[in-house]
């Protein structure tokens, strides 16, 4: 006589995030990015960027602007990912959108004011242009810096230090 055991019963179904949801429905030429599995984040192609930025405030509730970080990867065509990174009060959680350039890229000042100084700086580290935005000048690096100092293809400098100590300096 033979015995048969039941199927286990199948596991239950992930429940459905609405923000992940939202941002699928929304953004269908995006895609999601794996790496952040805290954060709703999306890779839009360059000609959305102002435009996800802007349905994340308007349409999502998205409506605090946290950072906007650049990465380099000299071995691509776009080699620079530009990372905007903003918060909902309503919804409790995080919101982060990527995308890929070679080098410009359409200004957030307009979406988000709080964007200046952030791309300034990216400006001034990594070379990234932003269009359209209202003062696109260096930050950190003196104006006549003539490279953009976290490019990875840049090389590196070091100045020489000199660590002598002076013995009579500790004699009591």
């Amino acid at each position: 006589m033979t015995t048969t055991t039941p199927d286990p019963p199948a596991p239950p179904a992930a429940p459905v995030d609405p923000v992940e949801q939202a941002l699928s429905l929304r953004f269908p030429d995006a895609e999601a990015s794996p790496l952040s599995r805290d954060h709703a984040t999306r890779v839009v192609p360059l000609d959305e960027w102002v435009e996800s930025a802007t349905a994340l405030r308007d349409e999502l509730g998205f409506t605090r602007f946290v950072d906007l970080t650049v990465t380099d990867e000299p071995s691509r065509a776009d080699r620079f990912e530009v990372q905007l990174l903003v918060y909902s009060m309503e919804h409790k959680r995080w919101a982060r959108v990527k995308v890929r350039t070679a080098e410009t890229i359409a200004s957030l000042v307009p979406v988000f004011a709080a964007a200046n100084m952030y791309e300034r700086e990216a400006y001034d580290l990594y070379g990234v242009r932003f269009d359209g935005h209202p003062n696109l000048t260096r930050l950190l690096m003196p104006d006549a810096w003539p490279t953009h100092p976290l490019r990875r293809d840049e090389p590196l400098v070091s100045e020489p230090i000199d660590f002598t100590v002076t013995r009579d300096l500790y004699r009591t």
